[in-house]
């Protein structure tokens, strides 16, 4: 008897048959696996010196009385003889600001035991110098006021903004320039800009665009207490970090 006379021996050649058809059919319809385009990853770094044109300084006047009247209406009397001195030397409204005025219990602690010493009252102004060549003349006038403390003394610029985007461009043309090197040395040719990302690092925060002094000063009748600062300010410096990851072609 043959085997393959019978119907479902028939059927099991046909589909045997069919299979080893579809492979090949199968195998063709797959597309080939896509090639990994070589990049290139390099970071730019960009820096751009201002000298600054305003400054702004923030002082306290500070009163402890019997009273805790007595003592604030000291307080206003110095911050009104204190923005009444700052109009002379300030552009607007705005560029002078003040702070709420704070009214507490005053104690020294001497021996292990607390002494109540009255009533204190305290009060800081801010004050935006556009024209650094007052600031000096405002400084004097500013110090024969009854100040009991220089806070800050900071320097920046109207048009950070724009000179941080300046720095970002510098960084971002020198990721190219660095690309090409890398691509050069490589045989192969600077592509398409796959990624670019502009981020800070610990070199770009605020701080470094401000020439800011944490002055803290104390002034004891007409001497000096704390820290010494500066009067001519200092260069600024923005800078830019820029990440960019190009094909190699």
């Amino acid at each position: 008897m043959n085997v393959f006379s019978s119907p479902f021996s028939r059927l099991k050649m046909n589909l045997a048959v069919l299979y080893l058809l579809a492979i090949p059919l199968l195998t063709a319809c797959n597309p080939p696996a896509a090639v990994e385009k070589k990049q290139v990853k390099v970071l730019g770094y960009g820096s751009v010196t201002a000298y600054p044109d305003y400054a702004e300084i923030s002082v306290e006047s500070s009163f402890t009385k019997d009273r805790m009247k007595d003592a604030v209406k000291e307080v206003l009397v110095v911050t009104n003889e204190a923005m009444a001195l700052a109009k002379k030397f300030t552009n607007a409204p705005e560029d002078v600001r003040v702070s709420s005025i704070s009214a507490n219990k005053d104690y020294e602690y001497a021996n292990g035991k607390q002494k109540f010493l009255g009533y204190n009252s305290a009060q800081s102004i801010t004050v935006k110098i556009s024209d650094l060549k007052k600031l000096e003349a405002f400084m004097e006038e500013l110090l024969t006021l009854r100040i009991n403390r220089i806070q800050n003394i900071s320097y920046s610029h109207t048009k950070a903004d724009s000179l941080r985007r300046e720095a970002s461009a510098l960084a971002l043309a020198d990721a190219t320039k660095a690309a090409d090197q890398l691509c050069q040395a490589s045989n192969a040719k600077r592509g398409a800009v796959l990624e670019v990302a502009n981020y800070r690092t610990l070199e770009t925060e605020d701080r470094e665009v401000y020439a800011q002094q944490e002055v803290n000063m104390g002034l004891y009748g007409k001497g000096f207490g704390g820290e010494g600062f500066k009067i001519t300010p200092e260069l600024l410096r923005f800078k830019g970090t820029c990440h960019v990851v190009f094909e190699m072609e």
